[in-house]
């Protein structure tokens, strides 16, 4: 089975079998899938795709 990663541009992190889906579109986390409302943070401590103001549902 192939890696997928996050739909969120500024995030590469990979996408469990759990994943919330909008549109079609697989996500890591919530927090990325809803456009980081409140700015808050990726599931990955070390992915700051947070800062970049983006997420799934703006799209």
């Amino acid at each position: 089975m192939e890696k997928r990663v996050c739909a969120c541009p500024y995030c590469e992190c990979a996408v469990p079998e759990t994943a919330p889906e909008i549109n079609g579109k697989f996500y890591c986390c919530e927090a990325c899938a809803t456009a980081h409302p409140d700015n808050q943070p990726c599931q990955q401590s070390d992915c700051d795709c947070h800062r970049r103001h983006w997420g799934g549902i703006m799209s």
